[in-house]
């Protein structure tokens, strides 16, 4: 029993550690789940063409999204060098009104596995670290212009058997459209309870502030620019574009600056997608990256 409490304290370690230096716990909490957006290398807390994702990142986009219903599900390959992650995201957002919006999301993620040992030092089995995250969002309309989203998600990882780890964390963000060109995101994310390993260290989540811009210049081009601190003292920037053609494929590609210790590498994006009368495909690439090269996500959507 001693041996494997001992594996499992190194691989929640490794669990902190193997996306980034830092000492952020529950890094799982800042991947990007849009597969769309994630092909902009996740500059995109100011965008609000799609809601079904906003519970993981930003539900004040809620009041601005043009349509009633937005859903997808996601099935992403996550660092498949380093953590070996496999996915599965779902969302769904619905308004009620031209304020007022619900986003739902939830995710599964399966890690490598790894040997049991038991106490006479024999491998008695194989354990598949699993991490979970539940999401609500809720958006408000503060007049034609501003709006205001809340985020609460719990958080679950197990790293062994009988240890388990659970956290919650939130988000506060204010929105700004002054037109269709322009608009503006600013507020904290990941605000939660500190996490205990089995050694009583305790380890923060990744709390951070963050400031986001998007801007259309023409048809069909959107730019997307976001900045974060980490209140760990860690900091990264994202910029990202994508063209539409012909309001039916897009093309998009983004890079993030990352420094050293924070939780989210810096890396570079490719992503595609295709959308017919409200059902859509995408797919992101990550790349330029040794912790997170040749991540893949592809998901599908539909709105109304």
């Amino acid at each position: 029993m001693k041996r494997t409490l001992i594996i499992a304290a190194l691989a929640f370690s490794f669990s902190i550690s193997a996306l980034a230096q830092g000492q952020d716990a529950l890094p799982f909490t800042r991947i990007d789940r849009d597969p769309a957006l994630s092909g902009m290398a996740g500059a995109s807390v100011a965008s609000s063409d799609q809601a079904s994702w906003s519970a993981f990142r930003n539900a004040a986009v809620l009041p601005f999204f043009q349509g009633s219903l937005d859903a997808g599900i996601g099935y992403q390959l996550w660092a498949p060098s380093t953590a070996k992650s496999s996915n599965i995201n779902v969302g769904v957002a619905y308004k009620f009104s031209d304020r007022i919006g619900l986003s739902l999301g939830f995710t599964s993620q399966s890690g490598n596995p790894y040997d049991v040992v038991n106490s006479d030092g024999e491998v008695s089995g194989t354990f598949r670290p699993t991490d979970m995250v539940v999401a609500l969002g809720f958006g408000v309309g503060l007049g034609e212009k501003f709006s205001l989203g809340i985020n609460g998600r719990y958080v679950n990882q197990r790293l062994g058997e009988g240890l388990a780890y659970n956290g919650f964390n939130a988000d506060l963000m204010l929105m700004f459209k002054p037109s269709d060109l322009f608009q503006l995101a600013a507020g904290v994310s990941t605000l939660g309870n500190s996490i205990t390993a089995v050694t009583r260290e305790k380890f923060a989540q990744p709390a951070h502030a963050v400031l986001g811009a998007e801007f259309k210049p023409i048809h069909g081009l959107k730019i997307d620019a976001e900045a974060e601190y980490y209140f760990s003292k860690n900091f990264a920037a994202a910029i990202g574009a994508e063209y539409c053609i012909v309001d039916i494929v897009y093309v998009r590609a983004g890079y993030r600056y990352a420094s050293a210790a924070c939780v989210i590498p810096s890396h570079g994006a490719l992503g595609l997608g295709a959308k017919f009368k409200g059902f859509r495909l995408d797919v992101s690439y990550l790349t330029a990256s040794p912790a997170l090269g040749n991540t893949l996500n592809i998901g599908i959507g539909f709105n109304i």
